[in-house]
């Protein structure tokens, strides 16, 4: 291979690694944070498995494949790497995500990208077309967060929200002109 392309490809190759290490390392703690949250747990559900979640788990497969085919050629050590942390991240990481149980929980809400504590919680509203959404804004943020709810926890979701309220945990921001 050309010099240039074999530069080129360590270059893609190493960003590669670098950016799956941090997904691993997010996911995993993540998952540990999930696990310490998790006695505590008040109205929880599991979300269904993410599209295509066979496609993730066969492409870990082939990357650990093509991890250790670098391997046994004597690729340099990022071609390596770069495999490796792919397949850890398509084989383990994203079927622990799949494991985490959003909902409330004693001291906040687990949602979609993460915990928000109750006192963090600035606004917050459903959207109830087509699905049930709940979407939660943290204090100073500019991105909220969502929780899609089971209509079938609907009620119960609702009844958490009023008693969490009351208790004085959630603090909302009163609603611009009604909405």
């Amino acid at each position: 291979m050309p010099q240039t392309n074999q530069l080129m490809l360590s270059v893609v190759l190493g960003g590669l690694g670098l950016y799956f290490s941090v997904l691993n390392g997010r996911g995993l703690l993540r998952y540990a944070q999930f696990q310490r949250v998790r006695p505590t747990a008040v109205l929880t559900w599991a979300l269904p498995q993410p599209r295509h979640y066979a496609l993730q788990l066969i492409l870990g497969v082939v990357s650990g494949a093509v991890a250790v085919l670098n391997a046994t050629m004597d690729r340099p050590v990022h071609h390596v790497f770069s495999q490796a942390v792919m397949a850890l991240y398509f084989i383990l990481i994203v079927p622990l995500s799949t494991r985490i149980q959003v909902g409330f929980y004693r001291d906040g809400v687990w949602a979609d990208a993460g915990f928000l504590p109750y006192a963090r919680i600035g606004r917050m509203a459903f959207r109830e077309m087509p699905d049930i959404v709940l979407y939660l804004m943290p204090r100073g943020a500019s991105r909220p967060l969502r929780l899609p709810v089971p209509p079938a926890e609907y009620g119960a979701v609702r009844k958490v929200l009023e008693e969490k309220k009351r208790e004085g945990l959630v603090q909302t921001e009163e609603r611009i002109l009604g909405l």
